[in-house]
């Protein structure tokens, strides 16, 4: 299902991303500026779509613990507030199905990474397929690639999936010699399911 179509069926492009964060990570709790930063919607948005989500059931309010920095440097545990899913609420599994199919589609993933610079290689994994164990979600392998750009690139992709993705970025040259040598991380990669999108050296 495309994510228009899932526009007009959950009646904006906000909810879909909202509703992505919680099913997609149905053990945590995040607070409204959580949402705001992960989901990427307004303060405004936000304020609306939790309101929306917890008429219905979906979600309910709870506290967790979290780390924070200190000024001097260290952790501390504080306890605060927000929201996470209702695990009494019976359409999870159904809404989850349901949502993982408008996750990028893989063009769209070639376009967007590919236009950052020379790229030479594209592997999905992790996530991508179900596979929550998989050490990393996208392999990148190419040259003159800018790390902010890349940066801001998955940012939003993990807005529109609705979870945080792992990935992992080589220059041309360093990816051969891992290969050679067979490095643990690469060979996690490809030793396991996973799925090729752009190959131009040659797997």
């Amino acid at each position: 299902m495309s994510m228009n179509a899932l526009e007009r069926l959950f009646g904006t492009a906000d909810r879909v991303k909202v509703l992505k964060l919680f099913l997609f990570n149905i053990n945590d709790v995040f607070d409204k500026k959580d949402i705001i930063r992960r989901a990427k919607v307004s303060p405004n948005s936000a304020r609306k779509e939790i309101s929306v989500l917890e008429s219905a059931g979906l979600i309910r309010k709870k506290t967790h613990h979290k780390e924070i920095k200190r000024k001097n440097g260290n952790m501390e545990k504080v306890k605060f507030s927000g929201f996470g899913v209702n695990e009494s609420f019976r359409y999870i599994i159904p809404l989850q199905n349901l949502l993982i199919h408008s996750a990028p589609a893989q063009n769209e993933i070639v376009k967007k990474i590919a236009r950052l610079g020379r790229v030479k290689l594209i592997v999905l994994s992790g996530i991508f397929l179900n596979d929550e164990e998989g050490r990393i979600d996208i392999l990148i392998v190419g040259d003159d690639i800018k790390a902010g750009p890349l940066r801001s690139t998955i940012s939003v992709m993990e807005s529109e999936l609705g979870k945080e993705l792992r990935y992992a970025v080589f220059e041309t040259a360093d990816f051969k010699y891992r290969m050679s040598v067979y490095d643990r991380l690469v060979r996690d990669v490809l030793d396991f399911p996973h799925q090729v999108l752009i190959d131009k050296i040659g797997l």
